[in-house]
């Protein structure tokens, strides 16, 4: 018996159908009334719904809340008119009646109508009658992006025939919504449900908020559809993260942030230390990000005291981004620092060597020819030897017989594998088989012979001992032919 459908809202959204196959039936709380609405302002046994004649009439059974038709609240046990599409309340919980295909008509005007569609208004002539109801329990609580949630849409055929029926979730993501049953058979009068899980995924694109839905029911016999409207809620969630390129360099960095939440960030960058040796210029410091955006930020990182003469050295540092909650991201990376007079360094002491030298020369031959020491008269310079020439100073650059100092070599312990590789053969061969040892930072070399070169380096035969005591000879690189890159070995007299 088709006498109509009561839907009710509840006030958190939920929309739930009731079929009403008898003509009076008792709406409330109880597990055993016909309506069952579980919401705390409807009474145990609140309202009773008859159809008769082609009327609607709603009675109130001494209800707490009270039932209201349109803004009228009832008198209690006074049966009272619904007129067609008349908004009903039972406490709380909105409602309408729909009239079903058994009640009788209006007026004459009417007939060949009848009512029982999803809208509640009845169909046009010619157009099928409305043959399933359906009914939807939307998630109750918010969840969490990544968790799953259920809800459970129960449907009925209140048609005369086997019908096929076929259920989707248009307003969500499919990526989101699995349907347990996408497709059902229902005899007339059967009623089934069918679980719909829905599991929005743990990533910026699942936005935190209230997404409102609908489960559309479509009938094969009628071709109708009729939708159950439900909503689910996202909790919002933070995350973000941060990369630092190059990880090593001279001055300038890149930082790269990225919010990986559901919810819009805003978070400062700063540069740490542990030393409090460096300076940190940021193109920005503070950043404001969507969920699923990301933003490069310059950065230039500067030692505070910067030596002229020494070692290379390599100082650590770290890059955090921190939000206004408290939760932070890092990137590690470190600054190379070249003192500007390294690769002088042995030239410019050579040169104050001889220049101290030639002062002192300079000193002696001052006290050598004073004016109380005149030459003879009859004094006539010396011939020289026949056959000799003028001295010739050693050469300033590294040549074969002469020294060098091995530079930008810092150990690596344990293996010390950042130290210059020297290499065995009659002619330098770059493989991983052939170097016999490694030579550090300040080891003082002789070199053998020399220079040659592969297209790539020169290379000089050179002979030194290692740290463990070891003597060394072979073939070590100097520098690249082209002068770019670091240079390895160096002049010392």
């Amino acid at each position: 018996m088709d006498y109509g459908t009561l839907r009710v809202t509840t006030p958190d959204g939920q929309v739930r159908e009731y079929p009403i196959d008898v003509p009076s039936v008792i709406v409330g709380r109880a597990d055993g009334n016909r309506v069952v609405i579980d919401h705390v302002s409807v009474s145990r046994r609140h309202a009773t719904l008859t159809i008769e004649n082609g009327r609607v009439m709603l009675e109130d059974l001494g209800s707490a809340s009270g039932t209201f038709v349109g803004s009228q609240r009832l008198p209690v046990n006074t049966p009272s008119l619904v007129d067609a599409g008349q908004t009903l309340r039972f406490g709380d919980v909105e409602g309408v009646f729909i009239v079903g295909t058994l009640a009788e008509t209006q007026p004459a005007g009417d007939a060949g109508r009848t009512s029982g569609t999803s809208s509640g208004q009845a169909p046009s002539a010619g157009e099928p009658a409305q043959t399933i109801a359906v009914s939807l329990a939307s998630p109750g609580a918010a969840i969490a992006a990544g968790s799953p949630t259920t809800a459970t849409v129960t449907v009925q055929n209140r048609g005369n025939v086997v019908d096929e029926l076929s259920i989707t979730v248009p307003d969500l993501p499919a990526a989101w919504v699995k349907v347990s049953r996408p497709s059902l058979s229902l005899v007339p009068n059967a009623r089934d449900e069918v679980t719909i899980v829905i599991q929005p995924p743990r990533t910026s694109e699942s936005a935190a908020g209230e997404y409102p839905f609908s489960v559309a029911v479509v009938s094969r016999e009628t071709g109708r559809e009729v939708r159950a409207l439900g909503k689910v809620t996202v909790l919002p969630f933070e995350g973000f993260k941060i990369t630092l390129a190059p990880v090593r360099a001279r001055r300038d960095f890149k930082v790269t942030a990225e919010n990986t939440g559901n919810v819009p960030l805003s978070f400062a960058l700063s540069g740490v230390q542990d030393d409090n040796a460096l300076d940190f210029q940021f193109e920005e410091e503070s950043l404001a990000l969507d969920p699923g955006a990301r933003k490069d930020v310059r950065i230039q990182v500067l030692p505070r005291n910067r030596k002229m003469l020494g070692a290379q050295q390599i100082t650590p540092f770290r890059i955090e981004a921190k939000t206004g909650s408290g939760p932070k991201a890092t990137a590690d990376g470190q600054l190379r620092v070249s003192p500007p007079l390294q690769k002088w360094k042995w030239p410019v002491v050579a040169i104050i060597v001889l220049g101290v030298a030639a002062g002192v020369a300079w000193g002696v031959m001052q006290r050598g020819g004073g004016k109380d020491e005149p030459a003879p008269a009859s004094a006539s310079p010396t011939p020289a030897p026949a056959g000799a020439g003028t001295p010739t100073a050693a050469p300033s650059v590294i040549h074969k017989g002469g020294n060098a100092v091995v530079i930008n070599s810092d150990p690596n312990p344990p293996a010390n594998d950042n130290c210059l590789a020297v290499r065995s053969g009659s002619t330098p061969v770059i493989q991983s088989t052939n170097i016999v040892g490694r030579l550090c930072t300040g080891t003082k070399v002789a070199v053998k012979d020399g220079p040659t070169n592969d297209g790539v380096y020169f290379w000089w035969q050179i002979e030194g001992k290692a740290a463990d005591g070891k003597t060394l000879t072979g073939w070590s690189a100097e520098k690249r032919v082209d002068g770019s890159g670091q240079t390895f070995l160096q002049f010392t007299p």
